[in-house]
Parts: structure tokens; C-alpha cells; sequence
């Protein structure tokens, strides 16, 4: 199979200009994101508002770390890692992972659009509640009992 941005020499702020962009078009109010250098975390919320409920996405991009990126830095010559091969690596880290969360927030605004799915159904795992925890990090411990059962048993009881 086809690794999408696998190659791209997109730079990460193009690419965020590119989400700031699409989210603003789709009618987002709100945009944040974080960037964890040392922790080789980026993260981007937004807020979108459908049928008068405001909803609040979280989407967690997790960056190649230096031990990773070791293994494509190796010189030639000497078969070790090159200290400026890796550098350059370094900088360029989160190219890939900007430009795949654009693609796909690009398809599933396309398929929101085109009314193949709601916006409420595509962004369901990345919804973040009250508690700052996302449905699918509640969901996800909880899902080989869910396929077992009832989808009902994860509600509290009496909420529909």
C-alpha cells in the first residue's frame, strides 16, 4: 500500500496554515495548537458547533524521537549515524504527520459535506469532554467488553 506524505517536503507551518485554513472555511470557531518539543508531541484542537452544541476535537500527533530517526541518519561511508544527517532529520520532523492529518481532515470534511457522514460520527473518538479525556481513550479500554454487549452498557443509566 501507497504511504501517503511519506516523501513530503512540505513544511509543517504550510501544512498547519493549510488545517488553520480548512477548519476556518468549514466554520470552526476556534483553533489551538501545542507543541511538545522535548516530548515529540504536537496537538490541535478545535471547536465546531452543530445543531447548537459546541463540540471540541482533539487530535495528538506523536513525532519520530531521535533514537528513531538514528536508523535513516547512517552515512554511507562509515555506516554510522551522521550527526548532520540527523540534525536535518530532526528539523524536518512532523512534515509527514501535518501533512496526513491534512488529508485526512480533508476527506472527512469532503464526506461531511456530502452527507455520507455526520460530523458528529466521524469526530466521535477525538471528542474531548469536561475532563480533557477523549471518547475513544474512555471507549478503547472498554471495547472488548463493548463488542460483547450492549453499546448502552458505556452510558451512564437513563441517558439515551
Amino acid at each position: 500500500m501507497r504511504r501517503y506524505a511519506q516523501d513530503t517536503q512540505v513544511a509543517v507551518s504550510k501544512s498547519r496554515s493549510e488545517i488553520d485554513a480548512l477548519l476556518r472555511a468549514w466554520g470552526c470557531s476556534q483553533c489551538q495548537w501545542s507543541d511538545d518539543w522535548s516530548g515529540g508531541r504536537v496537538q490541535l484542537r478545535f471547536v465546531f458547533e452543530r445543531s447548537k452544541v459546541s463540540y471540541l476535537a482533539r487530535f495528538d500527533l506523536k513525532l519520530p524521537d531521535r533514537k528513531a530517526l538514528e536508523k535513516d541518519a547512517v552515512d554511507g561511508r562509515s555506516g554510522l549515524p551522521s550527526e548532520r544527517k540527523l540534525e536535518k532529520l530532526l528539523a524536518d520532523r512532523g512534515r509527514v504527520e501535518h501533512r496526513l492529518l491534512l488529508l485526512w481532515l480533508k476527506a472527512a470534511l469532503n464526506a461531511v459535506e456530502q452527507g455520507l457522514v455526520a460530523a458528529e460520527t466521524i469526530f466521535l473518538p477525538f471528542l474531548e469532554g469536561k475532563d480533557g479525556a477523549t471518547v475513544a481513550e474512555v471507549a478503547l479500554p472498554q471495547l472488548e467488553a463493548l463488542t460483547r454487549g450492549s453499546a448502552s452498557r458505556l452510558l451512564p443509566a437513563g441517558k439515551p
